[in-house]
């Protein structure tokens, strides 16, 4: 029998406790984002200056919900590691729980890979101590990322996460997850049952050698017969030279960064102008970005896809040069760019921004225009020049975020893209079509990536 993905949700009466201005020596800035149960703010400490990652959990938000916190605190509490956010300190009130991290500044794993930085633990437990392991239980995670024993009765802890990484490297490779969920409901993954785990059609075609090896041995169905870890440091793949890495650590930030940006650049040739497309099977999405897989109305906020090309002429394929061009243009060598530079050059918000001369009405205008043939779902607040936006994903995920408009300087406009929820590769697939839209209509408004 096949269980179903959950999570708690946070809900909306709570949402209002999450947005005090000061915790403790900590000033609150920014969302950074938006999860199943928390928010996550910026926090700067008053008098040291440090800047840290706060998740925010209303006490409300879930019944039951303090024996989770408390596993995560344990968890989090006990981990040292150089690819994990340093846990700094928890602080509880009457209505949240505050817990304080090390603050990842650069950003989500798609729009850089650096040293990644492993933050939330929410779902994270303990299956192996003292040299004894424990089968899980606990169906949990993004749908498209998770193994499909996770679907059934019981599975294991290891086998499940190198499932995942799996995944995550197909994703780093071909732009996109292979299937919306790992059960027979989803086409794409039929297929790949049906391919005896070796599929030659597209995209999987495009994997050749040594990396697909690789990845067709993390993605085996069975997880006995699923590669290790010891599997995979053995791997030819893995252990290939690579000289932007020294000890597991990158070397040169910018470099690899530059190199992302122009394969962004070149991808965009290739990649259709409307990233989504229209589900094939039927389902219905809780207000997590979880799916609840069984149940039948289910209503798309994408249209089909796309197979018009983007040509290297338009907007949508220069996206993220502009932003490269910019970072060669900087006078210092690579090798004494700062954390600082670095950060504002590659910014994840820069992937979803752009600058332009029109008037604010005029923007918004033909933003919701765009936003309409692309079946975006949006709210438009036209007194605080934004639009809400609260669609869901090719892969029936939600994504949730807000337009907002700003002035810069005295004769520009900022218009950001921010999002609070879903898959950060989605998002900028959603930025650059309606971006592509902007431009191709009779009357398109200006628009530069750079002031």
């Amino acid at each position: 029998m096949q269980k179903h993905l959950s999570a708690p949700t946070l809900p909306e009466a709570s949402q209002s406790v999450t947005k005090a201005e000061q915790i403790g020596e900590y000033e609150l800035g920014d969302t950074l984002g938006v999860g199943a149960y928390a928010v996550v703010r910026l926090a700067t400490h008053r008098k040291r200056a440090v800047k840290a990652a706060v998740k925010i959990i209303p006490k409300d938000s879930q019944a039951g919900l303090a024996k989770s916190i408390q596993k995560e605190l344990t968890i989090h509490r006990g981990l040292k590691h150089r690819n994990i956010s340093r846990f700094l300190e928890s602080k509880e009130e009457p209505e949240c729980i505050y817990i304080f991290v090390e603050y990842a500044a650069a950003g989500e794993l798609f729009d850089k890979i650096g040293t990644l930085k492993i933050s939330d633990f929410g779902l994270a437990t303990v299956y192996k101590h003292g040299g004894r392991s424990r089968p899980l239980e606990t169906p949990c995670g993004s749908a498209p990322y998770v193994a499909p024993e996770v679907l059934e009765e019981e599975y294991s802890g290891d086998a499940v996460d190198i499932w995942s990484c799996g995944i995550i490297l197909y994703v780093m490779m071909i732009g996109n997850t292979p299937w919306e969920l790992p059960a027979s409901s989803s086409e794409e993954f039929r297929l790949y049952q049906e391919s005896r785990e070796n599929p030659k059609y597209e995209p999987w075609n495009r994997l050749q050698g040594p990396v697909r090896t690789l990845l067709l041995g993390i993605l085996r169905i069975n997880p006995s017969k699923r590669y290790s870890i010891k599997h995979i440091l053995r791997d030819e793949w893995y252990n290939r030279p690579n000289a932007l890495m020294t000890d597991g650590f990158v070397n040169n930030p910018v470099q690899l960064a530059s190199l992302l940006m122009d394969s962004a650049g070149d991808s965009a040739e290739c990649s259709p102008v409307v990233a989504y497309s229209q589900p094939l099977n039927t389902g219905r999405i809780e207000r997590s970005q979880n799916v609840v897989f069984n149940a039948r109305n289910y209503a798309c906020s994408q249209p089909a896809r796309n197979n018009e090309r983007a040509s290297d002429s338009s907007l949508g394929a220069r996206i993220a040069m502009s932003w490269l061009d910019e970072a060669l243009d900087l006078s210092q060598p690579a090798t004494q760019i700062t954390e600082a530079t670095f950060l504002e050059v590659f910014s994840s918000e820069r992937l979803t921004r752009f600058f332009s001369q029109d008037d604010s009405d005029t923007i918004l205008d033909a933003i919701v225009d765009a936003m309409l043939p692309n079946l975006v779902a949006h709210t438009v607040h036209h007194n605080l020049k934004r639009i809400a936006i609260e669609t869901t994903d090719q892969r029936r995920c939600f994504l949730t975020g807000q337009v907002r408009i700003v002035p810069y300087g005295s004769e520009l406009h900022l218009v950001m893209f921010d999002k609070s929820r879903g898959d950060p590769l989605e998002w900028k697939r959603m930025f650059k079509a309606l971006v592509s839209t902007m431009q191709e209509a009779k009357h398109p408004i200006h628009l530069q990536m750079n002031p």
